[in-house]
């Protein structure tokens, strides 16, 4: 449960500064409740995905 609760904080942060910049670089509007959620939610869905190919499938069982 803290893996994923600090993916989504750094998600979240990584989110914003990602959003500002690109936001800045093409003249949009920056959105920071979209561009943090969106980040959170990729970064779970990657984080999730990751550990169910990394784990070891001897161990689990």
């Amino acid at each position: 449960m803290g893996k994923q609760l600090t993916v989504l904080f750094w998600g979240f942060i990584y989110g914003e500064v990602i959003g500002y910049i690109i936001s800045a670089l093409t003249g949009v509007q920056f959105d920071w409740l979209a561009s943090g959620v969106i980040c959170m939610i990729g970064g779970l869905i990657g984080i999730n995905c990751l550990n169910y190919f990394i784990s070891d499938k001897k161990a689990s069982k």
